[in-house]
């Protein structure tokens, strides 16, 4: 509501929930925070922005659901008011967040919600229902007051209007789901920039080509250091021998030992790597008189294509492909007569399963 020419903010509160009727308050309350109260009787109108991401609804499915529950279409291009949805994905949850600017522009309070089951429409429909009832308060503010005597809890201090408004309250807010996602109303103040890290434990196997004289099975162990759009990951692995004979059946048998390093850039649920493998070759001569070992250095850089899908809120499978170009090369060897010799390129391709703590 307007108040002497400026603009004056409800309380911020903290909405939890616990059953249906703790839902209708948490909702509710949550809603009086994030922008500025008009007292007026025109129909309250505002401008949207909105960009989903990949399966989540548009932003005519959203605007659909707002107007049904207004009775009227709040959006407008010209509006003095400003209102901007966002939905994150990160890792196996999901972010919405909700913010109001005023005419000029500036920052006038914030809602932030989250998912953690990753399920988009259901964020979108709580997203969209808490815009409808905050626009519903901004355009009759004696509204907060039914709000809250419907949902049982004390009133909330807020300021008067200088001239009451003769509207009939409107009807009670409906019943909202027990299992609603949480809705914080944040403090009027900026909001903090980026997003914090998440780690994440797995492990998987790999089929590697070209690293040995036949396609070998390679076993990993990682960790990995996650923000929105980038990451960082470390593993080692060890590969199961791998023999090349000749024909008298005397051979020469070569084991992989690797550290890895990956740092990638992420888009939704698929990301991008440059990797680095560095670690060495054990090699040794099989079935034949004098049987000797080696071991050789082993460097390859490459890229990662790499897809992840979560598992719930905590676990995740993924899968990855990686080309590389061989650093070191060399020529295995019986009795002076070469028997293979390292190519320069090789690939790999792998599935991982793991474990992510925030």
């Amino acid at each position: 509501m307007l108040r002497g020419g400026s603009f004056v903010q409800y309380r911020t509160v903290v909405a939890r929930w616990t059953g249906a009727l703790i839902g209708v308050a948490a909702v509710c309350l949550s809603l009086l925070h994030p922008a500025s109260a008009l007292a007026s009787g025109a129909e309250f109108s505002v401008t949207l922005e909105y960009e989903p991401p990949a399966q989540c609804p548009g932003a005519e499915d959203l605007r659909a659901a707002v107007v049904a529950r207004l009775g009227y279409d709040p959006f407008t291009d010209d509006a003095p008011h400003h209102v901007s949805l966002r939905i994150t994905r990160k890792a196996g949850s999901l972010d919405g967040r909700i913010e109001w600017r005023d005419a000029e522009r500036k920052w006038a309070g914030d809602q932030a919600f989250t998912m953690g089951s990753g399920d988009c429409p259901r964020l979108a429909r709580t997203m969209g229902l808490a815009l409808a009832v905050q626009i519903q308060l901004l355009r009759d503010p004696s509204a907060a007051a039914t709000v809250e005597r419907e949902s049982g809890v004390e009133p909330t201090p807020k300021a008067v209007a200088e001239r009451p408004s003769d509207k009939p309250a409107p009807p009670p807010t409906p019943p909202i789901p027990a299992d609603t996602p949480a809705v914080v109303s944040r403090p009027a103040r900026p909001p903090a920039a980026g997003f914090p890290p998440v780690f994440a434990l797995g492990a998987g196997p790999a089929v590697g080509f070209g690293m040995a004289p036949h396609p070998i099975l390679i076993g990993r162990l990682f960790g990995r250091l996650a923000w929105q759009h980038a990451s960082l990951q470390l593993a080692a692995e060890v590969s199961l021998p791998s023999a090349v004979r000749r024909a008298d059946g005397a051979g020469v048998s070569e084991q992989l030992f690797l550290l890895s390093a990956a740092g990638c850039q992420a888009l939704e649920r698929w990301s991008a790597c440059l990797l680095l493998n560095a670690g060495r070759v054990s090699m040794a001569g099989q079935d034949i008189d004098h049987p000797t070992s080696t071991h050789l250095p082993f460097v390859a850089t490459g890229l990662r294509a790499a897809f992840s899908q979560p598992l719930g809120a905590h676990a995740f499978i993924g899968a990855h492909a990686d080309g590389l170009v061989i650093l070191t090369r060399w020529t295995a060897s019986l009795d002076n007569v070469p028997v293979w010799t390292m190519p320069r390129f090789a690939a790999a391709l792998g599935i991982d399963l793991g474990l992510q703590f925030r």
